[in-house]
């Protein structure tokens, strides 16, 4: 039998070349990310749609207990404006988290 709780997250600062978001997973798996500006645009390189690309624009990396935001995302995120990311993950829960981008460092903040 699997079992599993909401995963949880932790506030963090790092850079756009390397920044991973703390991620307690608690059993669970991730399946997909959505990112939005606080306006309500669509942040990322693929800005078409909210949803981006696993392992392109974010990865988990279960072993370190992270979600690496990749460069190719981060390098597209506007300076100094929030976006407001939710992990949804293979059980059905949802974890929001914000980041902000200024120059090339970058500010997680979990909600």
């Amino acid at each position: 039998m699997l079992s599993h709780d909401t995963p949880t997250q932790s506030s963090t600062t790092g850079t756009t070349g390397a920044f991973s978001l703390p991620t307690r997973f608690r059993g669970d798996e991730l399946a997909t990310m959505e990112a939005k500006y606080a306006d309500g645009g669509n942040a990322g390189p693929t800005d078409w749609t909210p949803y981006q690309q696993f392992n392109s624009a974010f990865a988990p990396d279960y072993a370190k207990r992270a979600i690496r935001l990749k460069p190719a995302f981060l390098d597209s995120v506007k300076d100094n404006t929030r976006v407001n990311l939710t992990f949804h993950f293979w059980s059905g829960a949802t974890v929001t988290y914000q980041v902000t981008k200024s120059g090339s460092t970058v500010t997680g903040t979990s909600s």
